[in-house]
């Protein structure tokens, strides 16, 4: 099998639950349900036409921000707008994020001057890991303060954000029941318990966007099968169909992607056919790859001295660079890691992992951003989308 594409055995899943199967078995994810029509985008709007489509407020601030669009932007916002469904893939730092938002952004800055928001969600995010919700968080914030205090009237509503994951406390969650959130930030596990909740359907029910990020990391694992029927069941929900839009890293076959997308859209039900496009960026970034033997007779040694050798290479290698991101396979070696590069960085090193205090992991993070680590020793929960400019 190539790098990066993954097999369906045909689209047959097995979710285990306390070791009793369920058996999740479709065609093309949905039984008798018809392939969505998929449409390759080709076509990238100019510039000026696409600042064009923006409110001028969000306008503005895009060209005191922003040089020009990305090439995805200027091939995937247009659709976007038009209310396609759409998958976009595109390599690490073309600003995918930012082109699933930004005609979002620009729907609540117009319903915002018209003093039409209402106490509801209208777009639910979806990661797969809660650093990336932190991240993306952050980075949705700045940009609507921005926009509030510099390009918008004082009479215009505000545009909130909200954040559930595991870490959320139980009173930040009944605050978002009383005063809903316009974008909603979750996980999958999140998400499937969320809208089992007789109080916070309501609030879901009228969604009109849906980005479900890293799509690439989801697809082909139970997390993906889960969160397929997390969605269907969301689907139940709505009282309209949901734009979708999902963003991904390079993956084949993106079709297939496509279609675990849309796979519980109810359009053809309402009389409509299902179409997704594609919005498909080549390109990758150089890469610096070596293996290092840290000792001529390394079969010799105990286990104990190759780790302590290892950490002494893991040592030079960070002293040679600005900030360093070290994985290690367990949480457990991830604080052994960490304990063993105490005396070369002290302070300068820290741990982070799914099972650390989230006051701790929001502080690494923080600080790993503003450039005050010069490591970070991390398992899986550092791994995707995180925008740390040093690394």
């Amino acid at each position: 099998m190539k790098k990066n594409e993954f097999a369906f055995k045909p689209l047959t899943f097995v979710i285990r639950y306390l070791d009793v199967p369920l058996a999740y078995k479709s065609t093309h994810w949905g039984c008798g349900k018809k392939m969505a029509e998929i449409q390759y985008l080709d076509n990238p709007l100019e510039t000026e036409g696409l600042l064009e489509l923006l409110c001028p407020p969000v306008r503005n601030w895009f060209k005191d921000k922003f040089p020009d669009f990305t090439e995805p932007q200027k091939l995937a916002i247009p659709a976007i707008i038009e209310q396609e469904h759409l998958l976009l893939c595109s390599p690490t730092g073309s600003g995918k994020t930012l082109t699933a938002f930004l005609s979002i952004i620009d729907q609540l800055v117009r319903r915002a001057l018209d003093n039409k928001l209402d106490k509801k969600v209208y777009c639910v995010y979806i990661s797969p890991i809660k650093a990336l919700a932190n991240d993306i968080q952050r980075n949705l914030i700045g940009p609507l303060t921005e926009i509030s205090e510099s390009y918008l009237p004082s009479r215009a509503q505000e545009i909130r954000v909200g954040l559930r994951t595991g870490d959320t406390p139980q009173s930040e969650r009944q605050k978002m029941l009383r005063n809903p959130p316009h974008i909603l930030i979750t996980t999958p596990e999140s998400l499937a318990i969320a809208i089992t909740s007789p109080r916070f359907q309501p609030i879901v029910s009228e969604v009109e966007y849906m980005i479900v990020d890293e799509l690439h990391s989801l697809v082909p694992t139970k997390r993906g099968v889960h969160l397929a029927l997390t969605l269907s069941y969301l689907d139940t929900l709505l009282t309209r169909p949901v734009q979708r839009i999902g963003i991904s890293a390079t993956m084949e076959p993106l079709e297939t992607v496509a279609e675990y997308l849309v796979s519980s859209d109810d359009k053809e039900s309402r009389g409509n056919n299902t179409r997704v496009c594609i919005a498909k960026i080549s390109g990758s970034r150089e890469l610096d790859l070596d293996i290092l033997i840290t000792d001529p007779k390394f079969s010799d040694l105990s286990v104990m001295k190759i780790f302590d050798k290892n950490v002494e290479a893991i040592a030079d290698l960070i002293a040679a660079h600005t900030t360093t991101l070290v994985f290690a396979n367990t949480r457990k070696m991830t604080e052994n890691i960490v304990l063993k590069l105490r005396p070369y960085l002290g302070d300068l090193v820290a741990g982070h992992h799914g099972s650390m205090d989230k006051k701790i992991r929001l502080d690494v993070e923080r600080q790993l951003k503003h450039g005050q680590l010069r490591a970070v020793v991390t398992s899986s929960s550092l791994e995707m989308g995180i925008d740390i400019g040093s690394v």
